[in-house]
C-alpha cells in the first residue's frame, strides 16, 4: 500500500513537471503564431526558422521555406489580381471614350441635320414669300386694269367674279375706281361687297378666301353641267325626236322598246303629235298586226 501511494505521489509530480515545460512551449508556439499573423513575411520566416531549432516546438510550426512559398504564391495571386483589375479598368476606360467619341459624334450630326432642316425651312420661306408677293403684284396689275376701264364694263366683268374674288379686286384700287364699279354692279352683290371691304384684312387672308370661293364655284358649275348631262329628254324633246323619224323606222324602234319596257313605247307615242303618231301606228299595224293592235288599246284604256 505504501508503494502504492509512493508510485501515485511520483506520478503526479512528473504530471506537473511535464504541465511546467510545456505551458511555456505552448505559450511561445501561440506567441509565434501571432507575430506570424501580424509581421511580414520575412519576419516571420526569422521567427519560423528560430522556432524550428527549438525541441519540440518545431513540431507545432511550419517550415520556413513552405511558408515563404505560400507568401510568394499569395503575392503572385494578388499581383495577378491587380492585373487583372488593372486591365479591365483599362477597357472600362477605353470603353468610356469610345462612348463618349460616339456621343460627340451623334451631337455633331444631329447639329448639321438641324443645321440643314434649317436652311431648306429658311429657302422654302423665301420662296413662299416670293411668291406671295408675285401674287400681290399680278393682282394689283388686274385691279389697275380694271380701275382703268369703264367703269359699267368693269362691274359687268367683276359681277361674274366670286364676292370674294371682287372683294380682292377692289381692296387694291383707288376709293374713286371702287365707288365708280360698286356704282355699276349688281345691288346686292355691291352691298355685298362693301361689307366685306369694310373689314380690313392682309392680303394672304383674301387671297385664300378668293381662291377657296373660286374653287366652290367651280365644284357647283361641275356638278350643274352633269347633272344636266345625266338627266333624260324631256317629253317634248322625245316627241319631237320621233316625229323627225320615218314612220318605218319608229315603228320598230317601239315594236322592240315594247318587249322590254310597254309603259315606255305608250309614253312616246303620247308625246308625238297626232300626225306623227297615226304614221307610225300604220308602220307598227304593217309590221305585226297583232301587236299593233295590244299597243293601239293600252294607247286608249290608259
Amino acid at each position: 500500500m505504501v508503494v502504492e501511494e509512493e508510485e501515485k505521489e511520483s506520478g503526479g509530480r512528473g504530471f506537473a513537471k511535464f504541465l511546467f515545460i510545456v505551458t511555456p512551449i505552448l505559450f511561445t508556439v501561440v506567441l509565434v503564431g501571432v507575430l506570424l499573423t501580424l509581421f511580414n513575411v520575412n519576419f516571420k520566416n526569422e521567427f519560423l526558422r528560430i522556432g524550428n531549432s527549438i525541441p519540440i516546438v518545431k513540431d507545432w510550426i511550419p517550415d520556413p521555406s513552405t511558408s515563404a512559398k505560400q507568401a510568394e504564391s499569395s503575392e503572385e495571386t494578388i499581383k495577378g489580381l491587380k492585373e487583372q483589375v488593372s486591365e479591365k479598368d483599362a477597357n472600362l476606360k477605353k470603353a468610356n471614350d469610345e462612348a463618349k467619341a460616339q456621343a460627340d459624334k451623334v451631337k455633331e450630326l444631329e447639329a448639321k441635320l438641324d443645321e440643314a432642316n434649317q436652311s431648306v425651312s429658311d429657302k422654302k420661306a423665301e420662296e413662299a414669300v416670293k411668291q406671295a408677293s408675285d401674287y400681290d403684284k399680278e393682282v394689283k396689275k388686274l385691279a389697275n386694269l380694271y380701275g382703268s376701264m369703264n367703269p359699267g364694263k368693269a362691274a359687268a366683268i367683276l359681277n361674274n367674279l366670286t364676292t370674294e374674288e371682287t372683294v380682292q379686286m377692289l381692296s387694291v384700287m383707288s376709293n374713286e375706281s371702287k365707288a365708280a364699279i360698286l356704282e355699276k354692279m349688281d345691288p346686292q352683290k355691291a352691298a355685298d361687297v362693301s361689307i366685306l371691304l369694310k373689314d380690313v384684312k392682309p392680303s394672304e387672308d383674301m387671297a385664300i378666301a378668293a381662291l377657296q370661293s373660286r374653287l366652290k364655284k367651280d365644284a357647283a358649275n361641275t356638278a350643274d353641267t352633269t347633272a344636266k348631262s345625266t338627266t333624260g329628254l324631256t317629253d317634248d324633246q322625245i316627241g319631237k325626236t320621233f316625229a323627225a323619224m320615218t314612220p318605218d323606222s319608229a315603228a320598230k324602234l317601239l315594236l322592240e322598246t315594247d318587249k322590254t319596257s310597254p309603259d315606255k313605247t305608250l309614253k312616246i307615242l303620247r308625246s308625238v303629235d297626232d300626225a306623227s303618231r297615226s304614221k307610225i301606228l300604220g308602220a307598227m299595224n304593217d309590221a305585226d298586226k297583232t301587236r299593233a293592235a295590244k299597243i293601239l288599246n293600252k294607247l286608249l284604256t290608259k
